[in-house]
């Protein structure tokens, strides 16, 4: 008899609450730049779109809540899109609070982290991607933010900004994404060994258990063939060949 066990990969899945909670610290962190910036820093920002942008994430964010109730795991592509949508949001808050020159432009960042760590390759690049056109875009196209009239900052800096930064999403992506992919590596080749571990141990107890059958069917054979010998040895059994003739083959 065969056992074994299947190898199969390690589950991929990540928790969608997780997500969530990322996302509610993302919000809160909006919400409280944005506020903060209207109105104890007066800068003037376009805050009814801001709020209208992090109401609609906070939405989004209560129908994933209420889908943990029924699935807490999320497949690669609903992880995606989940972390495309983030992405997106951020690159249009961006634009409306003074594009390339936002500190927190360097946010977008995060996102992608995450995708390198846990999807595959190809989506980590879609979304690599889709952050390179959104730096290059809010570099040409933002609304500005009412600066002191002193303060003016050149193209170069600019141009350099952006540069800087698309060449962050790209290290980063690609850092993160080996070091995952190393670990993940390192963590199938555990889950095999213990499968393997785990089929060796099947094994022993089918072995065990044969060995336990064997015995218990010998014990009697044992005692049948000391009685057939003890018989053997009786006169009458001497003196009558049939009977010897019998015993020699039930011996057999």
């Amino acid at each position: 008899m065969h056992y074994s066990l299947k190898l199969n990969s390690i589950p991929n899945n990540i928790l969608l609450i997780n997500l969530i909670k990322i996302r509610w610290l993302a919000i809160f962190g909006q919400l409280s730049a944005i506020l903060i910036s209207y109105y104890y820093l007066e800068i003037f920002v376009p805050i009814f779109s801001c709020l209208l942008i992090i109401v609609v994430s906070t939405f989004v964010n209560l129908i994933s809540f209420f889908r943990k109730k029924i699935n807490n795991y999320l497949s690669d592509k609903e992880a995606f899109y989940f972390l495309l949508f983030d992405t997106l949001q951020l690159g249009i808050l961006l634009y409306l609070t003074g594009g390339i020159y936002n500190p927190f432009s360097l946010l977008l960042i995060a996102p992608l982290i995450i995708s390198a760590s846990y999807l595959p390759i190809v989506f980590s690049i879609i979304l690599s991607l889709l952050s390179i056109i959104i730096v290059v875009l809010i570099s040409y196209f933002y609304i500005p933010i009412t600066w002191n009239d002193s303060f003016n900052v050149p193209d170069i800096f600019k141009y350099g900004l952006s540069l800087s930064l698309i060449i962050s999403l790209i290290f980063i992506a690609i850092y993160v994404y080996l070091l995952a992919s190393s670990s993940r590596n390192i963590a199938q080749a555990l889950f095999h060994t213990r499968s393997v571990l785990a089929n060796q141990k099947k094994l022993s107890e089918i072995g065990s258990l044969s060995a336990v059958a064997v015995h218990e069917i010998s014990t009697p054979l044992n005692t049948i063939f000391l009685i057939l010998n003890d018989l053997r040895e009786e006169k009458l059994v001497k003196n009558n060949s049939e009977i010897k003739k019998e015993i020699e083959l039930l011996k057999s």
